[in-house]
């Protein structure tokens, strides 16, 4: 039974038999449906009726329309088949495919895909979001889960991206807003600076880094765990990155305008002690870390210093088998791959 009552043998709308479900997630759930009429098996992807929920399937079916323009089987993009209600819920449906690249990662040995079946892979992704941008859409929540395997047992593996629930029109996407899968985000979207196209490249590597590794490159709970990973690899984003960014001053405080504040030399116009207690840098909301509470660590920055609101983890990435500090096992050089992400 799923939180939409929804079980094997129901039927949704008019002629969709539903023969197994899927997955779940915070839109509704996804379910293996036999149509009646055609006799063919499809993916059905069910919306809850809630309110937020709905206008969001409304805002899907618009940019699915848009990527009817492409060829589903030459761009390595799902093929959508169109919409119908089952009482208050909108159903999309989709060409069924196999399993998601996560659990066929996960079949696999814990050092992630040989180079035989990673390039393959990731130059199908690539060209899945080359046309995707070609028509001016952020997909906005690439990661191994949105990514299908069409068949696991062709050789090479075929793939498509599946999943535009969170995709958007560059022109509608709006500075601060929140998207994608935490893991996954781009620095710029939790620093708040404006977004582009670039997010999904960000994403693409972060998967790239995911099949030859087998794991994840950036865990963490909460966006402040993701951009102190980011920073203790690559660094600090650049100034001007830092600059344009809604929420930067919850993550980073500009060291020397703080200096500058408690070495004024006018007596009279020195910060006073509850300003500094009332400084955004103790506030109560400020980013923690979930792992470690040990202080704030002074690391190496460009001028001018910004101090990140940070603590020195015990990252998962430190702890696992596979070690960012030690040779990655397998060809792909995982520096190299860092170096691509460079923010």
């Amino acid at each position: 039974m799923t939180n939409l009552g929804i079980t094997e043998g129901c039927k949704l709308g008019s002629c969709h038999t539903v023969e197994d479900i899927l997955g779940e997630g915070g839109f509704g759930l996804v379910a293996k449906c036999r149509n009646t009429q055609t006799k063919k098996t499809v993916a059905v992807k069910v919306n809850k009726g809630e309110e937020g929920v709905f206008q969001q399937a409304i805002e899907e079916i618009a940019i699915l329309k848009q990527l009817r323009r492409l060829n589903p089987d030459t761009c390595n993009i799902v093929q959508w088949d169109g919409f119908f209600f089952d009482k208050e819920r909108i159903c999309l449906t989709f060409e069924l495919l196999d399993q998601s690249l996560h659990q066929y990662l996960q079949e696999q040995n814990q050092y992630g895909l040989p180079m035989g079946e990673l390039r393959p892979v990731l130059h199908q992704l690539a060209t899945a979001l080359s046309y995707v941008h070609s028509i001016n859409i952020i997909h906005a929540d690439l990661k191994p889960v949105n990514i299908m395997v069409v068949d696991r047992h062709q050789h090479p593996v075929r793939v498509k991206v599946i999943d535009f629930g969170l995709a958007c029109p560059v022109s509608e996407a709006q500075q601060g807003m929140r998207l994608g899968t935490l893991w996954y985000r781009a620095p710029e979207m939790s620093l708040g600076v404006p977004l582009s196209q670039a997010f999904d490249m960000w994403a693409l590597g972060l998967v790239m880094a995911e099949l030859a590794m087998g794991c994840q490159l950036y865990p963490g709970r909460t966006d402040y765990d993701v951009l102190r990973f980011i920073v203790e690899t690559q660094g600090q984003p650049s100034d001007d990155v830092l600059d344009h960014g809604l929420y930067t001053p919850k993550f980073f405080i500009n060291s020397l305008d703080e200096i500058e504040k408690h070495m004024e030399q006018h007596p009279d116009r020195r910060i006073t002690a509850r300003e500094v207690l009332e400084h955004p840098f103790f506030a109560t909301g400020r980013p923690q870390s979930s792992t470690d509470n040990t202080g704030t660590e002074s690391i190496r920055m460009q001028h001018p210093v910004r101090c990140p609101i940070l603590s020195r983890p015990a990252t998962r990435w430190m702890d696992a088998d596979v070690s960012m500090a030690s040779p990655t096992p397998g060809p792909i050089d995982v520096w190299y791959i860092m170096e691509k992400l460079r923010l």
